[in-house]
């Protein structure tokens, strides 16, 4: 009898960048808690180990909570360097944790979001209007459009959106996505030297700008996020300059990044399942459901990571106290012992499409998720409503990143029907 084994885990695979997916069902056959000697850690991908990683309150998110391997003491020894990095939410445990996102947490809410909903609208249909003007005639009649989809529509709208929702100048905007790119590369565990030094340049001069910003805020606030950072206030305590800064590249982040990739993604798996597109025009009441199972089925975010504090056993393997687990969120998005035998397809009525893990789960759940959601509805709509015969016309390009997997080129060709 041959039994089968998982191959090793390698986020550097080209078949990785490609689809990670037939990997990930391979891991969670055969070695659904694996130790992966490149990252240092144990990679976790069936969904019911991933959502009990993300709920256990004894699991820290701080790299200093692990213990020393080759890929912790660089991180380390990066942050030393760099502690804002080290104070952003997204790696503090409570009682800090707890209290920074009570202060970040107002301008989240849902209806605060919903107010942001005309704005939106706007700048999505705006963007529109002027793609179709690439395909209309000198008589005036509109025809096909060839675009890309990604960089045209999915990467920059959200990125303007969040910029004038932080307060940061229109003019200022292109030099923050290049910013961003750059420092997302960072959060990936194992990064070329050359590319973290990159990061490292990119982030202080982010950090830099955003400091000046903030004064400029603290002196004569506005009505934008940044002005609600600087001067929120609980119980007599506000944040510190450092904490101040270090929420700031995390918001600007993890504020448009997540949603371009879901606009291009989920773009990209409804042209390849035109029936749950037909089904999604014939009935749009189905739109918020969709939303969800398209950040299920092909969702920015590919793993997170945790720290165990205490022995902890997932999968029936026992992860000693410190050890360093990738919560593989796309991975437990597409397991089927918990989503059923059409986990590898789209299914925009699927009834429990809500559970997806995109958002993470327990205390560190996304902050940004309505933002997020109500920037999807609102593109999708668009979509839906005004590219007539969409198609896609070459070779859909992606990222290569392991924590947070997006196309990076989606050409496309339509024809833009009027508001």
């Amino acid at each position: 009898m041959t039994v089968a084994v998982a191959p090793q885990f390698n986020p550097f695979d080209p078949s990785f960048t490609e689809s990670p997916y037939e990997l990930y069902a391979n891991l969670r056959d055969n070695d659904p808690v694996q130790y992966s000697d490149l990252l240092c850690g144990w990679v976790v991908t069936r969904y019911d180990d991933v959502a009990a990683l993300l709920r256990d309150p004894t699991i820290s998110s701080s790299v200093h909570s692990a213990t020393p391997t080759s890929v912790t003491k660089i991180e380390i020894e990066r942050l030393a360097e760099q502690p804002r990095a080290a104070r952003t939410i997204v790696m503090m445990d409570d009682p800090d944790h707890a209290r920074t996102r009570k202060l970040m947490a107002k301008p989240f809410r849902v209806a605060a979001i919903e107010r942001l909903r005309g704005r939106v609208h706007e700048r999505m249909h705006t963007a529109l209007d002027e793609l179709a003007d690439r395909g209309r005639t000198s008589g005036g009649t509109a025809g096909p459009v060839d675009f890309d989809l990604v960089e045209d529509f999915a990467y920059p709208l959200p990125v303007e959106i969040f910029s004038e929702m932080l307060g940061v100048p229109g003019e200022d905007q292109p030099k923050f996505r290049r910013w961003t790119q750059s420092v997302a590369r960072s959060v990936d565990p194992v990064l070329p030297a050359d590319e973290r030094y990159e990061s490292i340049v990119a982030l202080d001069e982010m950090y830099e700008y955003l400091a000046h910003q903030a004064a400029l805020k603290r002196a004569e606030p506005a009505n934008d996020l940044m002005s609600h950072l600087v001067h929120a206030e609980i119980d007599g305590q506000r944040l510190n300059d450092l904490d101040l800064m270090s929420q700031l590249v995390t918001l600007y982040m993890a504020g448009h990044e997540p949603t371009s990739v879901l606009i291009g993604n989920g773009t990209l798996a409804l042209t390849r399942h035109p029936d749950q597109m037909e089904m999604l025009r014939n009935d749009r009441s189905l739109l918020l459901n969709a939303i969800s199972e398209l950040l299920r089925y092909d969702g920015p975010n590919q793993f997170t990571r945790r720290i165990t504090t205490r022995p902890t056993t997932l999968g029936g393997v026992e992860l000693p106290a410190g050890a360093v687990a990738y919560a593989g969120l796309a991975s437990a998005n597409r397991d089927p012992r918990f989503w059923g035998d059409d986990s590898e397809q789209v299914r925009v009525d699927r009834a429990n499409a809500s559970k997806h893990l995109q958002f993470g789960a327990g205390p560190h759940a996304c902050l940004g998720s309505h933002l997020a959601r109500l920037q999807a509805e609102v593109a999708f709509t668009a979509i839906l409503d005004r590219l007539d015969g969409l198609e896609v016309t070459g070779q859909p390009v992606a990222a290569t990143r392991m924590f947070l997997r997006g196309l990076t080129s989606l050409p496309v060709r339509a024809t833009i029907a009027p508001r």
